[in-house]
């Protein structure tokens, strides 16, 4: 698009409130729409097989002042809502959601559990030991205390098996506790 058609568009249309500031965001929206038509309209007669230039130059002049308004609509709208948010009122609300969002990412840093610690808590309140071989992994669980069995709390003991080494606890057979290292 010519310089005099940007120019002539940040004349009438007020997004930032800086006549050079709005020069260049058309511009840079000129040169978007530009890109994009272009390669719309190469894929479109790519897809048919034809090409003749002048469908091809209207084509494109077409599709690129489209585009182009759209994106300014967009623009123009963003900045409103951006405008907007810097009015006393609602900017208020914005500074209230941002404080009342960070209190609460804090507090749950500060209070949150991990997961491991959770799961270990159950087990240990768990009587029902075939419950804890069916709904656990315990490769997880091995990393916080290596010394003591998630079963019975026995000392676990590194062993030689027909399939290769492994961790045992020292209760068995009491406890069937094994872990592959």
């Amino acid at each position: 698009m010519g310089a005099w058609l940007i120019e002539f568009i940040s004349n009438i249309v007020n997004i930032t409130g800086n006549a050079l500031v709005d020069t260049i965001i058309f511009s840079v929206i000129g040169i978007i729409s530009a890109s994009v038509s272009f390669g719309l309209v190469g894929a479109l007669f790519q897809l048919t097989g034809k090409y003749n230039s002048k469908d091809m130059s209207d084509m494109h002049w077409g599709l690129r002042v489209i585009i182009f308004v759209i994106l300014t609509f967009v623009l123009v709208k963003i900045a409103e809502f951006i405008r907007w948010l810097l009015v006393p009122p609602a900017l208020y609300y914005l500074i209230a959601f941002a404080v009342v969002a960070v209190i609460g990412v804090v507090l749950l840093l500060i209070f949150k559990k991990p997961v491991d610690e959770i799961r270990i808590e159950e087990i240990k309140g768990t009587e029902n030991k075939e419950a804890i071989n069916q709904n656990t992994n315990f490769k997880e669980l091995d990393r916080f205390d290596e010394s003591k069995c998630p079963y019975c709390g026995g000392l676990l003991v590194d062993r030689k098996g027909p399939y290769g080494k492994f961790t045992g606890c020292s209760n068995y057979p009491e406890c069937k506790y094994t872990s592959k290292r």
